[in-house]
């Protein structure tokens, strides 16, 4: 396909990562029915098909994270790629963590606001304070970001292992051996490591393959793709199988690329482009708009149901214009909360691209959110 379309269905399967990843936070059975929650109609559809749809998100944003990343890499782009990660996603990720940490620190001591957020009166504390920073307490759905900060510090070790076809397979086999066995890493996630290999392998081997142009053959392997992984979903939740989870979140996303065909794809809108900002504040209005619903008419079902359908969009529109009061009024901010990503500089008011975004080199954006071996509804 043409590098226009490609980078085109990338940003549209971002944007839909993004809009699953906050649907994967907006269940609500709890806070509108309480104890009763489990059990309900509600609860297991919020719980069982709907959440298996939105948790693909993540494998998702991992393989096209990978993906772009050792697109046509060579060992002279490393450091490059390390020093624009400084800012893509270091620094927003420190930053995001603390202001988390002393958002919910300050609303700990303040009437009403403290049982919104679920804090009685945070304590202060250095540990405390660099665990938020580092380990994301405060900022659980930043997951996703501490994984690919690990693997884009792993990025050598990992092109080492798929740098050639066979010890690239025997890599990607141990993986699966690793999986099957329960195997356990310190700090990464087993599955995590796996989306990423299996990406990395297919831009450095696979390229023409997935980058071709779009046919009925590849929509047809596509789907049956996509059914072999609902099968193994299925799998899971019937025999409680840990490995099957892992290969249906591997190839669902797969099949998905295969089955969409580039043609169809408008063109992104500006609220497209801002995926990072999304994730990185979503988890505030969601949540906030579900629990002040939910005290207001509690037990209300069909309020439930409906704002549980509709927060995809209401999450991603209040999080769109928060992110437009910041690009016009604190352009500085947004420059450092959105990682950089279509911002204006601080010294200025023109517009950057980074170089992975710029339409003639090598393109990557990241976004959203919990391992399916360590996955927990956030409070």
């Amino acid at each position: 396909m043409e590098e226009r379309n490609f980078r085109k269905k990338v940003g549209w399967f971002q944007f839909i990562c993004c809009l699953l990843v906050i649907w994967n936070h907006a269940g609500n059975a709890e806070l509108f029915l309480g104890e009763s929650a489990a059990g309900h109609p509600l609860w297991a559809f919020q719980n069982g098909a709907a959440l298996e749809i939105a948790r693909a998100s993540i494998p998702c944003f991992l393989m096209l994270s990978a993906y772009l990343f050792y697109r046509n890499f060579s060992w002279q782009d490393l450091v490059g790629k390390w020093k624009r990660r400084v800012t893509s996603l270091l620094v927003p990720y420190l930053v995001w963590n603390l202001l988390y940490y002393f958002g919910y620190l300050f609303a700990s001591y303040i009437p009403y606001l403290s049982d919104i957020v679920n804090r009685k009166q945070v304590s202060f504390s250095v540990t405390g304070l660099i665990r938020a920073a580092i380990l994301y307490e405060a900022n659980p759905v930043f997951w996703f970001m501490f994984q690919l900060l690990l693997l884009t510090v792993l990025a050598p070790v990992l092109y080492l292992a798929v740098e050639h076809v066979v010890t690239g397979i025997l890599w990607l086999g141990l993986l699966v051996w690793g999986i099957v066995s329960g195997v356990q890493l310190p700090w990464l996630n087993l599955d995590a490591l796996t989306y990423y290999s299996a990406a990395a392998f297919a831009a450095l081997h696979c390229r023409k393959f997935a980058e071709c142009r779009w046919d009925r053959y590849r929509g047809i392997l596509g789907a049956e793709l996509v059914i072999l992984g609902a099968v193994y979903a299925a799998e899971y939740y019937l025999y409680a199988r840990v490995p099957a989870i892992v290969f249906s979140r591997c190839l669902v996303p797969v099949g998905m690329w295969l089955l969409a065909d580039e043609r169809l794809f408008a063109e992104r809108r500006p609220f497209m482009e801002c995926t990072f900002f999304i994730y990185a504040f979503h988890f505030l209005p969601v949540r906030l708009i579900s629990k002040l619903a939910a005290k207001a008419f509690p037990g209300n079902v069909i309020l439930a149901a409906a704002l549980f359908l509709a927060m995809p969009a209401v999450g991603c529109a209040v999080s769109w214009q928060a992110a437009k009061l910041l690009k016009r009024f604190a352009a500085p901010v947004w420059y450092v909360l959105n990682g950089g990503r279509g911002a204006a500089r601080p010294e200025g008011g023109t517009s950057v691209q980074l170089p992975e975004q710029a339409p003639k080199q090598r393109a990557e954006r990241i976004p959203e959110q919990t391992s399916e071996q360590t996955s927990q509804r956030i409070p």
